[in-house]
């Protein structure tokens, strides 16, 4: 049976075992999110401490990913990935266990969100280095759209089953559902099998055989100007348009007036946006096609978030959440095949981390910010300003960068191709 061109990446087996794994260990990591963000919240009424939970996940991205990225391009990506998986699963089963005996406060929230951000680091580095190693250069913009169906999108399946059970239950029935997540997300990691070779000295641990490497890639990157230009834009984008998880629980309250049904159900329809937006562009395969839609993609962002701070009832929250997760989707899944196709094999691991350090550091120092400011600043406000700012932004940098306007533009040797067929 012939798969569709939308779907052509699932054709290959190996890269639906990564793409099923992703699924299950991203809705678990949603649930995570969805469940420690209101727990914290319940307890505290801190938007502050929410946003140092959400700072605690991704800020290890910051702290580990240089060495995480060198880890990745000496040993087994494949074994690696598991190993995350399964230590996720580990570490979501205890938290479960602890919240059922009554023997958790915010701070352990915290410490175990801490950890888990550890893992996801490497789950992420580990799953975006690999892609290439399991499909043709060619599907690649399919395959890390796909990708971004499943790691974006997974929001809303890991809403949809947090959220009635956050209601229903409690938080703590949404840690087992999300311990249940990672162990199949492992199950399926074990499937997969990859011709990566691990480069020199991949049985080596030392102090200096990691740090080395890390700046042979910094300098790797430094000599690729349009790698640097590709970790601007994604950082921007994380820092003033997905920046906002740490304010959506005080938006929901004061905003829309509602409850934690409603913000489950919002991080529901967040995440099915990205999954329809992935899935809806998947096919696009021209070079300059992909560069279109990631300028439109890139504003339609920063627009959209201004769009849901206008929001005053949950109907219409939920309308602008599709077009929130399907926007930030998408353009995090062109950047990141971008950055893919550019990358060399010998470099994949640590070009990969850097790209998870600028994104999950920039969301980290963000959620934190605006959550310690949320007296000062009110959530709605602040979407105005940092999805207003991004817009600016990319409009600033279209005017001063050619290499980003090359994206969109006609190769010269197309031009060429088209007046000799015009002759």
């Amino acid at each position: 049976m012939k798969i569709p061109k939308t779907f052509a990446s699932l054709g290959f087996r190996n890269y639906r075992f990564l793409w099923f794994s992703t699924a299950l260990a991203n809705s678990g990591q949603y649930a995570f999110t969805v469940a420690a963000s209101w727990l914290i919240f319940s307890l505290s009424s801190s938007t502050a401490l929410v946003g140092a939970a959400v700072f605690a996940t991704m800020i290890p991205g910051v702290l580990f990913g240089p060495i995480i990225g060198v880890l990745v391009d000496r040993f087994d990506r494949r074994r690696l990935l598991t190993i995350a998986l399964f230590f996720n699963a580990c570490n979501t089963g205890c938290l479960a266990l602890l919240g059922s005996m009554g023997a958790v406060a915010p701070g352990g929230v915290i410490a175990s969100a801490f950890f888990l951000g550890i893992s996801f680091n490497l789950q992420m580095t580990c799953t975006n280095a690999i892609m290439p190693d399991l499909i043709p250069k060619t599907a690649l913009f399919n395959a890390t759209a796909l990708q971004g169906s499943v790691q974006h999108g997974a929001g809303f399946l890991g809403s949809a089953m947090a959220s009635p059970l956050l209601v229903l239950v409690g938080p703590f029935a949404v840690f087992s559902l999300c311990f249940l997540l990672y162990a199949a997300a492992g199950m399926q990691s074990l499937r997969i099998q990859t011709n990566q070779t691990p480069h020199a000295q991949s049985g080596t641990l030392r102090i200096g055989s990691l740090f080395r490497p890390v700046i042979e890639g910094i300098v790797y990157m430094r000599k690729t100007p349009i790698l640097a230009l590709l970790m601007v834009m994604v950082g921007l984008h994380c820092l003033l348009t997905m920046a906002y998880t740490s304010l959506l629980p005080q938006f929901i309250r004061d905003d829309l007036t509602a409850d934690s049904g409603i913000y489950g159900t919002l991080m529901m329809f967040i995440g099915l946006g990205a999954i329809l937006g992935n899935l809806s562009t998947a096919s696009i395969s021209t070079p300059r096609g992909q560069g279109i839609l990631y300028i439109v993609m890139a504003i339609a962002s920063g627009l959209s978030l201004v769009a849901l701070g206008l929001t005053h009832t949950p109907l219409f929250a939920f309308i602008v959440g599709l077009t929130v997760g399907g926007s930030q989707a998408v353009f995090m899944a062109i950047n990141l095949s971008f950055v893919l196709q550019r990358a060399s094999d010998e470099y994949r691991g640590r070009v990969a981390s850097v790209n998870f350090i600028t994104a999950s550091g920039a969301m980290a120092v963000g959620n934190f910010l605006y959550g310690s400011l949320s007296q000062i600043i009110p959530p709605k406000i602040n979407m105005f300003i940092t999805g207003g700012s991004f817009v600016v932004a990319v409009i600033v940098l279209l005017l001063i960068s050619p290499t980003l306007r090359s994206f969109y533009q006609k190769s010269v040797l197309a031009k060429k191709k088209q007046v000799s067929s015009a002759v």
